[in-house]
């Protein structure tokens, strides 16, 4: 079946119209909808205005900017605006169990879970099991009308996860006809081609007492691999320094080193120790040979000695590494409006996505695995050494490639539907009410799994009457021999093969009321007020296979999870004019909002907004806001049953690390009271690879709570025609903040506090020899945010008479402070402003050239130059230092005729990878991976 791939990241957020800039008008309300006292609802308040500024910082962006900057997806616009992180995508995402191909954006850095995405100013039901975040692939950018970012609480107005702000999504209401638009992009290395194909039709009926519209998206984008892009096929390594002798010796701790870098200790044919020559494996024939060390170590460091470089037999992570998820999109979406009276308005609104995403990993992997000398299908070489060695068995460290990667296929189908109704109740008051239901269904398949005990039962073979059979014979059971690569019998790989699956379920359903009208007029205007009533329930469950709850497939446990939650909320707005028309205050108004909510789970708590809006005069407005949000833990964090995970992390009481830390002599004093020795360090098993634990959830979790403050200014000079400046500067404070306190994190702090008494050492266990084998993560009410910074965006338009007209626009993010604290000692705040995951400025530039039917962009994304981490120095690192990064891409669009447009562009025209520094010269998810990708787009319409 074809398959229509999407187009690439170029984003063009860019407002280049002049109703397309930053917060500088409420609602794009033009001289003529005032004549006609035309109110609107802009996004941020419930209330209905005419020719006000918005109350809080707003960046708009139309739907002609997206289609212009070649842009297909909402999460890959949102997430390259400077005031944006990613959340989680494609390029993020592939090693994250169920979130395979997932798109959510994160406003501020403060986490998609933070950020509400509403569609026509309604909530959208979350994109995956227990989450409330939405996942951006199931909205068509065919059907936008435009976006509008709000960055600053919005909880009193909107309710729970509107903590970092509101992305809300206006669809198109009319198209007249047919719309057939179709995109190709082709990056110049291989992999992640993209397509997309999309329909649209819509008419008025009914005497044009009706409108309709519905569209019909196929996307495809493909996987890139690390093989497919230069800058990882050939990565980069931080590697210990072995010239290194202390803290305090001038000599940095860790390197940058770049090249292959192979596992010594695990490969596909299998790595035993032992015999006269200390390390063995096989050749493609199953023949015995001495492990190739190649050029050994990269460095003679003692924890380097796991890895080998050059000809070296060991495993090489690029061979399964993937940058891109491949993800497949089917969207269909409807609306319809009907005017039953001049006063009283229906409304209707569907949603079918359907998205495949296929995440891939390594082979399963075994460590140690015994193969007893009788094993028949020992050859007489390997027969041979282990004879003259003594040895009754050895140990097999194996990437076991014969079952193929693993991968995780995510079918997920969203439903949505909202039925309506909205209306005038009299000249000055208005109503709308709506119910809306939306529905997740998300399927997993694991393939490429192995049924353990089948594993451990196969493995253990034997001859009888010279065949070669297993030992136990139960079940049908096939020998496996894994002594070398592809040795194995098909039956013996289908017999101990599986696959397993998990489906889970999300349900939101909503209804809301919303009253708004003219209290009554004062001297300096009329007051404004709204009142809302709202109920939501949230409901997700999981249903995973035996196998999974089990834990009888290699690598993964899950098990059933059920959870529900239920608010009720009572808002209340106003705008109060408080002056107008007199010395220096064209109007100033004062600006209120307070919400009360009503969780079964987390019990009442309310939320609060006060503001101003003083327009000095035509030139001048100023703004400001303060803020209580609140956001409550979803049911993920709520009921989230144990599922197994797998992670690396730092003994922190090995003899290394013991004297290291903000508080070694705490470090030193309870690790002796855990009873580890002096001089102890993990065993050498614990040292190879990942370690098993479980992620859960949390019923005692509460609501956190946010304190955000905007200060700003709209300048739009009349004596400059079509230039507008925005300026404003935001904080947001964050207590209680939920978070899920990693492994890593709590072995630290567990040892570094005043003593063993405090809940991070309840989070794992040690066993006999006192490696950690158990560990749990779990969202706990510890963290703090503490972030602050400066927004400015200039726009400009300038006429240039015969030769077209010039549109300018600039904008960027000033990042003033951003500071985390995982525990909630004040000692433990991590600053993470001018690190690459936070830099101190993000920037967007677009210039835009119009003449006649032709339009030609360029449109560039800054990267501040930042470091690795702050608390890192030359000492530590000679990698601290990232370079800044800037991405151009060129794009055009020409109208052949008025209905038929052809679009061109570059993205990333010059071809710019991520910076060459062992922490992101994969990209991280911060910088582009996709490299130069030139793009072609068609539209055409007809009647």
């Amino acid at each position: 079946m074809f398959k229509f791939n999407l187009i690439h990241q170029s984003i063009g957020m860019i407002l280049l119209g002049s109703l397309s800039f930053s917060s500088s008008v409420t609602g794009q309300t033009d001289s003529k909808a005032e004549a006609t006292e035309q109110r609107i609802v802009v996004t941020g308040s419930k209330l209905k205005r005419l020719g006000a500024i918005a109350p809080n910082p707003m960046t708009v962006i139309t739907g002609s900017d997206i289609q212009n900057a070649g842009i297909t997806n909402v999460g890959e616009l949102l997430n390259k605006l400077p005031s944006s992180n990613v959340g989680i995508s494609p390029e993020t995402s592939n090693n994250t169990i169920f979130a395979n191909g997932l798109n959510k954006t994160s406003l501020r850095g403060l986490g998609s879970s933070r950020t509400l995405v509403l569609v026509n100013g309604r909530r959208f039901v979350g994109g995956s099991a227990g989450s409330s975040a939405v996942d951006l692939n199931s909205i068509p950018t065919a059907t936008i009308d435009r976006i509008e970012v709000v960055t600053g609480g919005a909880s009193a107005v909107y309710g729970s996860d509107a903590i970092a702000g509101v992305v809300n999504i206006i669809t198109r209401k009319l198209t007249d006809g047919v719309e057939l638009d179709a995109s190709y992009t082709k990056p110049s290395q291989n992999g992640g081609e993209k397509a997309q194909l999309s329909f649209t039709y819509g008419t008025a009926f009914a005497e044009d007492k009706g409108t309709m519209i519905f569209n019909v998206t196929a996307n495809d984008a493909k996987q890139i691999r690390d093989s497919d892009r230069d800058f990882t096929a050939l990565p980069m390594y931080g590697v210990y320094n072995a010239d290194d002798t202390g803290d305090s010796d001038g000599i940095p701790q860790r390197l940058a080193w770049e090249g292959v870098r192979r596992l010594n200790w695990l490969n596909y044919p299998g790595v035993f120790f032992g015999g006269a020559a200390g390390k063995y494996t096989f050749d493609d024939s199953g023949n015995l040979k001495v492990f190739d060390e190649g050029s050994g170590p990269v460095t003679t460091h003692s924890r380097e000695g796991n890895y080998c470089t050059g000809s070296c037999d060991g495993w090489n992570p690029v061979d399964t590494s993937i940058i891109a998820t491949p993800v497949e999109r089917k969207v269909f979406s409807f609306s319809s409006n009907y005017n039953i009276s001049d006063d009283i308005n229906l409304i209707a609104e569907l949603t079918y996505a359907n998205t495949e995403a296929n995440g891939e990993s390594t082979p399963v992997f075994h460590r140690n695995v015994p193969i007893l000398s009788g094993n028949p299908f020992i050859k007489d070489d390997l027969r041979t050494v282990m004879t003259d060695a003594g040895m009754s068995q050895i140990g097999l460290y194996r990437m076991t490639s014969e079952f193929g990667n693993r991968k995780y296929n995510q079918d997920r189908t969203t439903k949505r539907y909202v039925f309506g109704v909205e209306g005038a109740l009299s000249y000055d008051w208005n109503f709308s009410a709506y119910y809306q239901k939306g529905e997740l269904k998300d399927e997993t398949l694991w393939t490429g799994q192995t049924i353990t005990a089948r594993w451990e039962q196969a493995l253990d073979a034997v001859l009888d009457n010279g065949n070669i059979v297993c030992r136990d014979q139960s079940n049908g059971c096939v020998p496996l021999n894994i002594l070398g690569r592809n040795q194995a019998s098909q039956a013996a790989l289908d017999w101990v093969s599986t696959a397993a699956g998990r489906t889970s379920k999300t349900t939101q359903e909503v209804l809301s009321v919303v009253v708004d009208g003219d209290l009554f007029t004062m001297p300096a205007g009329v007051m404004s007020v709204a009142f809302g009533a709202e109920y939501r329930e949230e409901t997700s469950s999981t249903d995973p296979d035996q196998a999974l709850i089990d834990g009888s497939i290699f690598g993964n446990e899950s098990l059933p999870m059920k959870g529900e939650f239920d608010v009720t909320e009572f808002s209340f707005e106003t705008s109060i004019p408080l002056v107008s028309d007199t010395f220096l205050v064209n109007s100033l108004s004062l600006e209120l909002a307070y919400r009360y909510m009503d969780y079964s789970s987390a019990g009442s708590h309310d939320a609060w907004k006060a503001g101003i809006n003083w327009d000095v005069n035509e030139d001048f407005k100023f703004r400001a806001t303060s803020s209580r949000s609140v956001r409550a833990p979803n049911v993920g964090e709520l009921f989230a049953p144990q599922g197994q995970t797998y992670e690396s992390f730092s003994d922190v009481c090995r003899a290394s690390d013991i004297d290291q830390g903000n508080s070694p002599a705490n470090r030193q004093a309870n690790c002796r009271t855990a009873n580890i020795p002096v001089g102890w360090s993990p065993s050498a098993d614990w040292d190879k690879g990942n370690h098993p634990g479980y992620n859960q959830g949390n019923i005692n979790l509460k609501p956190e709570q946010s304190d955000d403050y905007t200060v700003g200014f709209v300048y739009t000079p009349s004596y400059v025609e079509d230039l507008t400046i925005t300026v404003d500067y935001w904080g947001f404070e964050i207590e209680d903040a939920i978070n899920s306190l990693d492994i890593d994190t709590s072995v630290r702090y567990c040892y570094d506090s005043e003593n063993l008494n405090n809940l991070f050492c309840e989070q794992f266990r040690r066993s006999a020899n006192f490696d950690i084998d158990w560990f749990v993560q779990q969202s706990l009410n510890l963290a703090s945010y503490e972030t602050s910074g400066t927004d400015f965006e200039a726009n400009y338009i300038i006429d240039m008479m015969d030769a077209g007209a010039l549109r300018l626009n600039f904008i960027t993010t000033y990042l003033q402070e951003f500071e985390y604290n995982p525990t909630g000692f004040e000692e433990d705040i991590d600053v993470d402003v001018g690190e690459y995951t936070n830099p101190r400025w993000k920037a967007r530039a677009t210039f835009g050239w119009s003449y006649d039917e032709l339009y030609v962009q360029m449109l560039g994304r800054y990267h501040h130059s930042s470091v690795t981490a702050n608390h890192r120095t030359a000492e530590d690192y000679d990698y601290v230092d990232i370079s800044s990064n800037t991405v151009w891409d060129l794009s055009g669009s020409y109208n052949i005729t008025e209905d038929f447009q052809v679009r061109l562009g570059v993205l990333n025209i010059f071809d710019k990878a991520p910076p060459r520094n062992p922490v992101v010269y994969d990209g991280a998810g911060y910088y582009d991976t996709v490299g130069r990708a030139p793009f072609i787009g068609v539209n055409y319409k007809f009647n």
